[in-house]
């Protein structure tokens, strides 16, 4: 999506963090206010959860979540 945007024929709204995290040469990030907050989810291929650093991460998101959460 970044390269179209470089392209100068697409605009992408994005969270805050996409500044930060994907810089990108010919793309500016302009920040507005008045749009509601991002929520952020995690997807994943149900079929591969049977993989042992997938199960673990899903834990680790789990426990995180709780935290933040409880």
């Amino acid at each position: 999506m970044l390269a179209l945007v470089a392209t100068g024929e697409v605009v992408c709204p994005v969270p805050d963090e996409g500044r930060r995290y994907y810089p990108w040469p010919g793309v500016t990030y302009v920040p507005f206010s008045d749009a509601p907050p991002v929520r952020w989810a995690l997807i994943r291929q149900t079929g591969r959860a049977t993989v042992p650093v997938v199960r673990e991460f899903l834990a680790a998101a789990e426990r995180a979540t709780a935290t933040v959460q409880g």
